[in-house]
């Protein structure tokens, strides 16, 4: 009776050790921890210290007390660790292969518009983000061509789609896409999600961008092409706008590398000698205002995205079709304008090209 008392207080006393070493603990934020440091103090899953608190990692504070989770793994006394392996989800695959900061060391012949070309971004870009002088270059050196994006973002007062999307150099309409928006309002608090993409597809692109280079040839080979001088300007327009199907799109791109919807309109019509506007807002202003049941083809149509303005832009085919840089197709691509999300958000159409080969004048 003696032993089996011993052994039933002996057995209280095991349950309650373990009990407390799996317990969760408590501990207040100090000055200057990020999630990532006081899971390295504790030894637990930065994941698992922000899902057992109901935070995300900007919005931590001196004072605050979190919990602290507990580990679920214990090692026994004097028996070798076993590794453990875990089947992480496509979710916890993405966290662990995605890297916000991406740099480029610079080797032996490397120059700022080759790399620019590699990552698809503009010089100009990528020597504002590395804060660079000039365009000289040194071997070895580490240059960041990937502005850390979180996540996702709480709004604030004030905010827009439009100065969100700014910020993190996003595009508008994606964002728009991936949370299901039906329109640019956006509440005090709410939680826009800016990664829609995997690291997969996201590098995939590069791979993309390097492949467009015979395109480029096959486009300057055919401007030099006496036969497209017996085409009409209309068919011209057409016949290079479809040069540049599957065209990656990129937000803010302007190059055969990637491009977005106003980039790409301007780019063809470039290519038959007619100059338009950077934007789909200044777009437009140009040309004549057509009425939908009098499209043609060349026409260019317009569409309210993500702003109260003018903000897609795309060129007639016709049959109710049109080819543009689409953020949805991630390509240059053709759609119908009876399509739901077009016919809903259409605008209008301008004409900027006449039968006579000559650019019409502004309205007034």
């Amino acid at each position: 009776m003696k032993n089996v008392a011993m052994f039933l207080v002996s057995f209280i006393c095991l349950l309650f050790f373990a009990t407390n070493s799996f317990a969760d603990k408590t501990y207040v934020i100090k000055k200057g921890d990020t999630p990532k440091n006081i899971a390295k103090k504790f030894k637990v899953n930065v994941k698992d210290i922000l899902e057992c608190n109901n935070i995300n990692s900007t919005n931590l504070k001196p004072g605050q007390k979190i919990k602290i989770p507990s580990k679920t793994i214990k090692k026994e006394k004097n028996k070798p660790a076993e590794k453990v392996v875990k089947n992480k989800s496509p979710k916890e695959i993405k966290s662990v292969m995605y890297n916000p900061s991406s740099f480029h060391i610079v080797k032996k012949g490397d120059t700022l518009r080759s790399i620019s070309r590699k990552y698809s971004i503009s010089v100009d870009e990528l020597k504002e983000i590395n804060n660079l002088k000039s365009s000289k270059l040194k071997i070895g050196q580490k240059l960041l061509f990937k502005k850390h994006v979180p996540d996702e973002y709480i709004v604030k007062k004030g905010d827009t789609l439009w100065s969100i999307a700014k910020k993190y150099n996003l595009d508008p309409e994606e964002l728009m896409d991936i949370n299901n928006l039906e329109d640019d309002s956006l509440p005090q608090g709410y939680k826009l999600i800016l990664k829609p993409q995997t690291p997969a597809e996201e590098y995939k692109t590069y791979d993309t961008f390097i492949s467009q280079a015979p395109v480029e040839k096959e486009i300057e080979n055919l401007k030099e092409s006496p036969t497209l001088q017996n085409l009409s300007i209309h068919d011209r327009l057409i016949l290079f706008a479809k040069k540049m199907l599957d065209i990656p799109y990129r937000f803010g791109g302007n190059s055969l590398f990637g491009i977005d919807c106003s980039g790409y309109v301007k780019k063809v019509y470039s290519l038959i000698g007619i100059n338009l506007p950077r934007s789909a807002r200044e777009q437009f202003t140009e040309g004549k205002s057509v009425e939908t049941e009098e499209l043609n083809i060349g026409d260019l149509v317009f569409f309210k995205t993500y702003a109260s303005f003018p903000s897609h832009v795309g060129i007639y085919l016709g049959n109710n079709l049109f080819i543009h840089a689409s953020s949805r197709s991630k390509k240059v691509t053709i759609d119908s304008l009876d399509t739901p999300y077009y016919f809903k958000r259409f605008i209008g159409a301008k004409r900027v090209l006449q039968d006579n080969n000559e650019k019409p004048e502004k309205e007034s």
